[in-house]
């Protein structure tokens, strides 16, 4: 039985859901969390050829590459089942390359004003990449309602903590597709055949 059109018949789904719920209880019921300013401290702090923290820097290059090949690979394919999954494969990639100046850009000059930049790509490429497998392994149309509000409530749980210094709606943003992405893996069922391919 479908509940709603949008394909929550699974027992795991129910799962998946509340265990959304209770995090977000869990969150009112947390004091605030700020950010502990011996974060900042990485392990290199040697200036190479001029720049600070060098090898913090450089080490997100990766991150473009692997962006860059991405976009290239999506450009060559046309298996997408559904119109908003390139869309928000898109994303998933752009913010993935984004990681690699906004990382950087906080390595180069650690602090929380630094640390927005690094965050902020991060969490269109949670946000994405959790819509993107609701769509595939719960029903398309949930992971395309949920893209674009995923997509806000990740921005706006940085801005909140831009605010008022809590961190509590970014660990949430951050820390529950962690959960909820392997145990979609696992348990559900994919619309796509490839195999050897994330999610696939």
């Amino acid at each position: 039985m479908r509940l709603g059109g949008l394909g929550l018949f699974h027992r795991e789904v129910l799962v998946l859901a509340a265990l959304a719920a209770a995090a977000v209880v869990g969150l009112f019921l947390l004091a605030p969390i700020h950010q502990d300013p011996e974060y900042h401290h990485f392990a290199d702090q040697r200036t190479i050829l001029g720049l600070p923290n060098f090898w913090n820097v450089v080490s997100n290059a990766p991150f473009l590459l692997v962006a860059l090949w991405g976009l290239y690979a999506l450009a060559n394919r046309a298996g997408f089942s559904e119109r908003w999954e390139r869309h928000a494969y898109v994303i998933v990639l752009t913010g993935l390359a984004l990681v690699a100046f906004g990382s950087g850009y906080y390595h180069f000059r650690p602090g929380n004003a630094t640390l927005f930049w690094d965050r902020l790509p991060m969490t269109s490429v949670f946000m994405a990449l959790l819509s993107i497998t609701l769509g595939e392994r719960v029903d398309p149309r949930t992971g395309r309602l949920l893209l674009a509000p995923l997509l806000v409530l990740g921005v706006a749980s940085l801005l909140y903590w831009k605010a008022t210094g809590d961190l509590r709606f970014y660990v949430l943003v951050q820390f529950y597709p962690m959960l909820a992405l392997p145990l979609m893996l696992a348990w559900l069922p994919a619309r796509y055949t490839a195999r050897g391919e994330f999610g696939r």
